[in-house]
Formats: structure tokens, sequence, C-alpha cells
């Protein structure tokens, strides 16, 4: 069976750097099944503390629910996104906070691991100046977060100073990225 890769790319624009991130990146996942998501067009839903997760596996809002379907079955996730005000952009951020269904299987309703299947994570910032603590900030949050979820964050490439127009696409990061995603 092929293994799976998800990729999330949190900017809106159809032909900006992370866009062509995600199209360097295919080549290396030929063998893999993979499934792209965009969050600017998932437009998720808040989540809105309702508690229904805590009762009940999945979310009370079910715009999520094939997303959640692929992210559990991937083997390899890898978020391509942009700095927006030193974080990821609010799409992209709904997502992470959609995960509170999987803390509480977790720690209200003792699933542990709340998904069953391991994943490596990478994370691909594009930011518009040298972000280097967002980006610290960024990778640190998914690390806190796929350390509950049965996952580990074990690659990151930074692309600073896009809004000037002073950045490279650096393919001996890129395949760093991908042999350390990889394993």
């Amino acid at each position: 069976e092929n293994k799976k890769v998800s990729d999330y790319k949190g900017s809106p624009r159809e032909n900006g750097v992370c866009t062509e991130l995600v199209k360097q990146l295919k080549p290396y996942f030929i063998d893999c099944e993979i499934k792209e998501y965009s969050t600017f067009n998932l437009s998720p839903l808040q989540c809105s503390d309702c508690k229904y997760c805590e009762y009940d596996s999945g979310c009370y809002h079910h715009d999520l629910d094939i997303f959640f379907e692929d992210f559990e079955a991937a083997d390899y996730i890898a978020f391509v996104t942009p700095v927006y005000n030193n974080f990821f952009p609010a799409p992209l951020k709904a997502v992470i906070d959609r995960f509170q269904c999987y803390y509480s299987a977790r720690f209200k309703r003792g699933a542990n691991p709340p998904i069953k299947k391991f994943k490596r994570v990478g994370t691909v910032i594009v930011s518009g100046s040298n972000a280097r603590a967002a980006s610290d900030y960024m990778t640190n949050t998914l690390k806190q977060s796929f350390a509950v979820l049965n996952g580990e964050v074990t690659a990151r490439y930074l692309i600073p100073n896009t809004d000037i127009g002073k950045y490279t696409f650096n393919h001996i990061e890129l395949q760093k990225f991908i042999h350390q995603l990889r394993g």
C-alpha cells in the first residue's frame, strides 16, 4: 500500500511562493498518494469550545469531516504556510484549533493515542521578512500539538524575505527537508 501525504497550504495565493513550494515537493513523493488542501478554500469554522468532542468522537461542526479522514490516514504531513502577524494565517490556525477533538479524545475520553497512525510532519514557512523567531514559535506550536496527536515534527524549511524579493529556492535545503520528513 502506498504511503499517504497530506499537504496543507496556508496561503490564499494561487501563484505565490507557497504554491510554488507545494509544486517543488510533489516530485519527491511520486510513490505516495497525495492529498492537497488549501486552508483558505476549506474555510474552516472556528472551534467554539462547545464540549461536543469531550463526549463524542469527531466534531460538532462537520465542515472538516473529509479533511480529518485524510489527516488521520496520512503518513506524512507538510504544512506550507506564510507568516501572518508572526503566526499562521487565520484559516490554518482554525484548522489547528479544531485538533481539539483529538485532545479531547486523548484527555477526556482516554484514547491514547487519539490518532492510530503515526505521522511525520514538516513545516515550510515563508516570511516576508526574516521571521526566524516567528518560524520557531510556529514550529514549536506544531511540535506541541503532534506530541499529543501521535506524530513528530521532523523537518522545517524557512524561506525569508519574500516581500522584498530577496529570496531563493534553496534546493539543498529542500532536499534536506524531504530527507528529514521522510526519515
